[in-house]
């Protein structure tokens, strides 16, 4: 979640008026990448990072060392949950309701409200198992030849409306909204990739391609033509999982950084570097980090234990 960031557990709305000025919106859509599958209680294994500094965020997100951060001039919906920014927005059962579970929101919002002077209001679209090359396919990408246009471009449309419907009411979820002030679309966060591993390779390659589309078309849907966007490379298993398919959707990501138009207003940023590396190696043991056979050596208690607190 911090790779996306360095650029009350209930859905009650939030209770205090919003800061002044318009509402800025950042837009967070991808799938269970964004959505997010991290336990709330991971938030404590950052102050074991031997990185000084990543382990002083601990204090940022836990700043009693007992409570988890909370923000009223941060509102967030994700489906149909809807609250000041809190853990619980990430992955879970019922959407309709805040769980335990943490996603790129948490630390996003966190920082952003630290570097604005306006109240913030993410709307988080991420449903899981979905492929930019058919589910998110933007109108500007075309449907592909034999293709049937009803089979593709279903979560952009969902996207769109999910936005749509979420600004129409934001007095009904959030009684503080100054009308009179409104709001802004002020940024566009993707993360999402693991599904178009899985399409053809021509496909994959289109992905950079469809990425450009994407932007583009949310810029027109928002009349945004400078929209700031942010993209997540995929980092599933880190460094060492740069190959193969997965190298062709991050370099996809990548792609965006070598559009001359999106200077200055777009940006990739590399997650796989962020992953602690003492738990990639073990969880990736006897194959990404073959020099450890698992069945001469296999995990001690603690290293079990110090993969509990860390996924």
């Amino acid at each position: 979640m911090f790779a996306l960031a360095i650029l009350a557990a209930s859905t009650a709305p939030a209770p205090a008026a919003q800061k002044p000025g318009p509402v800025q919106v950042y837009i967070m859509a991808g799938q269970s990448n964004m959505d997010g599958q991290a336990g709330k209680h991971t938030i404590d294994f950052i102050g074991e990072d031997e990185d000084k500094e990543r382990a002083a965020l601990l204090k940022v997100f836990k700043p009693d060392g007992t409570n988890y951060m909370t923000r009223e001039d941060v509102w967030c919906t994700s489906f149909g949950a809807h609250g000041i920014l809190q853990t619980g927005f990430g992955g879970r059962k019922n959407y309709d309701k805040i769980g335990d579970k943490i996603g790129p929101e948490y630390a996003f919002g966190q920082f952003m409200a630290e570097a604005s002077p306006r109240q913030i209001y993410l709307i988080k679209y991420a449903p899981g198992g979905q492929s930019l090359y058919q589910n998110f396919r933007p109108p500007s990408a075309g449907v592909p030849e034999g293709g049937k246009p009803e089979d593709y471009g279903n979560q952009y449309r969902g996207m769109i409306a999910n936005v749509r419907e979420n600004l129409a009411n934001l007095n009904k979820n959030f009684p503080g909204y100054d009308e009179k002030a409104g709001y802004e679309i002020a940024g566009f966060v993707w993360f999402q990739g693991f599904n178009d591993q899985f399409v053809s390779e021509p496909q994959r390659k289109e992905y950079g391609k469809n990425l450009v589309h994407l932007i583009n078309d949310v810029r027109k849907e928002f009349g945004k033509p400078n929209l700031p966007v942010v993209v997540g490379v995929m980092g599933v298993n880190g460094v060492r999982n740069e190959g193969g398919k997965q190298k062709d959707i991050r370099d996809g990501h990548r792609y965006v950084n070598t559009v001359p138009e999106f200077n200055g207003n777009v940006k990739a940023v590399e997650s796989a570097p962020l992953l602690h590396p003492k738990v990639v190696e073990l969880r990736c043991a006897g194959w990404l980090y073959p020099e450890r056979d698992l069945a001469k050596q296999p995990l001690t208690e603690d290293e079990q234990a110090l993969l509990r607190r860390a996924t």
